[in-house]
């Protein structure tokens, strides 16, 4: 005769090892997909790509700073009409930024990228906060196979999970996140440089 309470027992014993495997495993594939995400050093706010640095720069006033963050922009983007505002009750100034992002397709074919971003500059006393934001990228050159724009977060996405949205390759987009990571790197030590420069003679 079976014993109906030993049947029921194994039975939810079995279930109960099962759910807590697929919770493991669920558990696993989110660690992975936080520490490959980490790994790219991608910073990310509220769901939105935001690279955030604060540079300080002893001796120079918020005037100085909010005048040179104008110059700045003129002097990279060779354009005036990309500031957008220019706020002197809060010492800000934001404007639109290109810079371009190099990545290499099949057969080590260079492809560069061109990024568009927002540029936000907040100025104090002695330091400055960077803000870059609203990032977009696509192929230069529009004439070759690869012709489409998209976002860090819509890479990231597509990193971490299984869509390919773009048509890269996940190799391909890690690397074309990982060399967005220099251009930036790259864009904030120009800034750094221009407004810790002295305006004296």
């Amino acid at each position: 005769m079976i014993n109906v309470s030993y049947f029921l027992f194994k039975i939810k014993t079995f279930l109960m090892k099962n759910i807590i495997l697929a919770i493991f495993a669920f558990i696993s594939v989110s660690a992975y997909a936080q520490k490959d995400t980490a790994g790219l050093k991608i910073p990310i706010s509220n769901g939105s790509e935001v690279y955030e640095h604060v540079f300080e720069t002893p001796g120079k006033t918020k005037a100085q700073l909010y005048n040179d963050a104008q110059q700045w922009f003129i002097t990279r983007y060779k354009n005036f009409r990309d500031i957008e505002v220019v706020d002197s009750a809060n010492d800000r100034v934001i404007g639109k930024g290109k810079e371009i992002v190099p990545f290499f397709g099949p057969f080590k074919t260079s492809i560069p990228f061109q990024s568009r971003m927002s540029i936000q500059i907040d100025c104090k006393d002695g330091k400055f906060r960077s803000r870059i934001s609203a990032i977009t990228l696509s192929p230069r050159d529009t004439g070759t196979a690869m012709n489409f724009t998209t976002s860090p977060e819509e890479l990231l996405s597509d990193l971490t999970g299984n869509r390919r949205t773009s048509g890269l390759t996940k190799a391909q987009m890690r690397q074309l996140l990982q060399n967005l990571n220099t251009a930036i790197d790259i864009t904030m030590a120009s800034l750094n440089k221009a407004l810790m420069a002295r305006d004296d003679f």
